[in-house]
């Protein structure tokens, strides 16, 4: 059995979805796994619910790294030669372009990306074993539905709708239940951080099945994407 965990970490004293998804084999269909899934507030929380079960991966839909920039600086170091010194490489990529989504810049982020640097490497000392991988569940979604719709009819986003609203969470659930079983259903939506949680699960598989690409750059910090081509 192959299980990975998802993490839509929130900001300051936000509420954090964890969701876990598990296959007989790397490319078996995978489940959601409902009675591992857990909303928890602190890292101390996080870090007990990720450590009492066997992962493969854990992929966090957050910043886990400074840009260069920030890190010299921090370190007492040169800053490197380079004009947008607030952004990541990944940030940057062309990727993005392709995919037609971009993440917000770590600067913008502000106190997430400070609690999931500080997590990360909590992570990295409990769980040395376990890769982890910065994700963004929007790209893997926008990737996945695009598969979803060439495959078969699904619920139809409406254009230019927030993802935190009904509409948009219905579709969310629907191309995610074209991938994944026993996906929770009934008249009312999951939370649009829960299905962050679970798409960033999911991107977890696709990073172990190698059918990924890391963009950015390695010294700084990479986002984990579905491969894309074109």
């Amino acid at each position: 059995m192959i299980s990975v965990a998802g993490i839509d970490l929130a900001a300051g004293r936000g509420i954090t979805e964890v969701a876990v998804l598990s296959a007989e084999a790397l490319e078996a269909r995978p489940a959601f796994q409902s009675h591992l899934h857990q909303a928890v507030a602190t890292d101390d929380e996080i870090i007990a619910l990720l450590c009492s079960m066997p992962l493969a991966v854990i992929a966090v839909d957050a910043p886990l790294t400074l840009p260069a920039s920030v890190r010299a600086a921090l370190a007492g170091d040169p800053p490197p030669a380079m004009e947008r010194v607030y952004t990541r490489a990944a940030e940057r990529d062309p990727v993005w372009g392709r995919l037609g989504v971009r993440p917000l810049p770590v600067s913008f982020l502000g106190g997430l990306t400070f609690r999931a640097v500080v997590l990360a490497a909590r992570l990295r000392v409990t769980l040395p074993e376990v890769p982890l991988i910065e994700v963004f569940p929007t790209a893997t979604l926008r990737w996945l539905r695009q598969g979803a719709e060439r495959a078969t009819p699904y619920v139809r986003p409406t254009p230019n709708v927030k993802k935190t609203t009904p509409a948009a969470r219905h579709e969310a659930r629907a191309v995610l239940a074209h991938y994944i079983d026993r996906l929770p259903a009934g008249e009312e939506p999951l939370g649009a951080d829960l299905l962050d949680a679970v798409a960033a699960a999911y991107m977890g598989l696709l990073f172990l099945r190698g059918d990924s690409i890391a963009v950015g750059d390695p010294a700084e910090g990479q986002i984990i994407v579905p491969r894309v081509t074109g």
